[in-house]
């Protein structure tokens, strides 16, 4: 039975996780995921404590993308054991799936006209459904998830006319909406510029230190991840290649292993925490 339960006071997203709930919030025992052509995803094992920030990194083609679906019950072939706040997410319906976990994809080129109200409302259909009536405690939570990301002066807008960094914290305002205490990214900062990668992972930041949210992303970039992410996951060739702080796994050795680069690893004299640069000239050219 899950102890995730609204209290309803002070903020309208009024999800908590109750204090007897001990375990782990996400339990991955021996995954492997994939498609027609076969596995992508292989025997991957890890867990996610409440309110912690897990950042997934590889290469292209690891299966990052693949793993988050895979433990959202997306991809066609999933075995293994994947436990959210205590249930097993193959026996939970899609409704119950969405209650628990909140979903932002990859960023994509709108090719519809709604507004930026109504795309966020979206987020409210696993508690609504579709045709109910706009409430007034919907229209709260709808200006709660829009102050949080930053979007209240959007809501107006159509998707169509915003900028990628504008449309991934409506994505983001959306999935907030669902109020769930997990809360999947994949590849939140793809295609975004610099000024708005760092926007988005503030964003992040204040979800996860003001309300507690469990955050589980897809990351390509390395120096970003581990500025936010306090427990990064490597993937190589879909297989777990490494897995703790960025301190411990963010090495020259470790990023030439994975990614076959060569690296220099510096600690940013700010933050205390590892950052790396890329060696050109370091490949022999035939």
């Amino acid at each position: 039975m899950t102890n995730i339960k609204g209290d309803g006071l002070k903020s309208q997203l009024s999800y908590t996780i109750d204090r007897t709930f001990d375990m782990p919030i996400l339990e991955v025992n021996e995954l492997a995921a994939g498609y027609g052509n076969g596995p992508v995803v292989r025997k991957v094992s890890f867990s996610v404590e409440k309110g912690e920030w897990i950042t997934i990194l590889g290469r292209n083609g690891s299966g990052k993308s693949t793993l988050i679906k895979a433990l959202l019950q997306l991809v066609p072939y999933v075995a293994g054991e994947v436990r959210v706040c205590g249930d097993d997410v193959a026996s939970l319906s899609r409704r119950r799936i969405a209650a628990r976990i909140a979903y932002v994809p990859q960023l994509y080129d709108p090719v519809f006209d709604f507004r930026v109200a109504d795309v966020v409302l979206m987020g409210r259909y696993v508690h609504q459904g579709r045709l109910s009536r706009l409430t007034a405690s919907e229209r709260d939570i709808l200006g709660e998830v829009l102050r949080l990301t930053e979007t209240t002066h959007l809501k107006d807008k159509e998707m169509a006319r915003l900028s990628g960094g504008e449309r991934q914290r409506v994505y983001i305002a959306r999935a907030l909406a669902q109020d769930t205490p997990l809360l999947f990214l994949d590849e939140p900062s793809s295609h975004l510029d610099i000024n708005y990668q760092v926007e988005i992972y503030e964003i992040l930041r204040s979800l996860q230190e003001e309300k507690g949210t469990t955050i589980l992303a897809a990351e390509h970039n390395i120096n970003l991840a581990a500025a936010y992410s306090r427990k990064l996951l490597f993937l190589k060739g879909g297989t777990l290649a490494g897995l703790g702080n960025p301190v411990e796994t963010i090495t020259r050795d470790a990023i030439r292993r994975i990614f076959d680069a060569e690296v220099d690893v510096r600690t940013n004299t700010r933050t205390g925490l590892p950052e790396i640069s890329l060696v050109t000239g370091s490949r022999e050219t035939p």
